[in-house]
């Protein structure tokens, strides 16, 4: 019977020290578990710090995108504007244009009003000064100086008809050239 006791000793003595190597693996295992569980964690952290990078660079750019965008936008505001105003200015060119236009209708009215003594004087060269002080408003002398001259007549005859100075017969001449 003692050598039963004694198998069933070496046998208790097999259980314990299989649990002890059994034991021992185990921890071994739950370090390798916590190393990979700190290498996972530094790893996450590492991936968080990326990702929280990344996330400022965006923001940066995104700034730089809408400071481009409103500098744009200024940029084109400033084009329609200028735009706008030379459309303005265009609108009052036409409009000046068809005053002169409705002008020019009246200046011809009254060009063919004027009597013919003019003309025959100037086929006589003969030239017979009108009144001084007779009184003509400017655009009534423009448009007679203007006539006489698409007519031919020289500066000088146009002065003594109409008793206006050379020179302003001249000038006035030269506007429409």
């Amino acid at each position: 019977m003692t050598a039963f006791f004694v198998c069933i000793i070496l046998i208790g003595i097999a259980i314990v020290i299989t649990a002890m190597i059994w034991i021992v693996v185990e921890r071994k295992k739950s370090r390798d578990y916590r190393l990979e569980i700190d290498e996972r964690r530094y790893e996450l952290q590492k991936t968080i710090e990326e990702a929280e990078q990344l996330l400022i660079e965006l923001n940066n750019f995104s700034d730089y995108i809408v400071s481009r965008m409103e500098e744009k936008q200024q940029e084109i505001e400033f084009v329609i504007e200028a735009a706008a105003e030379k459309a303005g200015l265009f609108e009052k060119i036409n409009d000046q244009a068809s005053n002169t236009n409705q002008l020019n209708s009246e200046t011809d009215d009254a060009v063919s009003e004027i009597p013919e003594i003019a003309l025959k004087q100037e086929k006589h060269t003969e030239v017979i000064p009108m009144k001084k002080g007779k009184i003509i408003s400017f655009d009534a002398k423009k448009r007679e100086v203007l006539n006489l001259y698409k007519k031919g007549v020289n500066s000088t005859e146009i002065a003594r008809m109409l008793n206006m100075g050379k020179g302003e017969i001249e000038l006035i001449s030269r506007m429409i050239k």
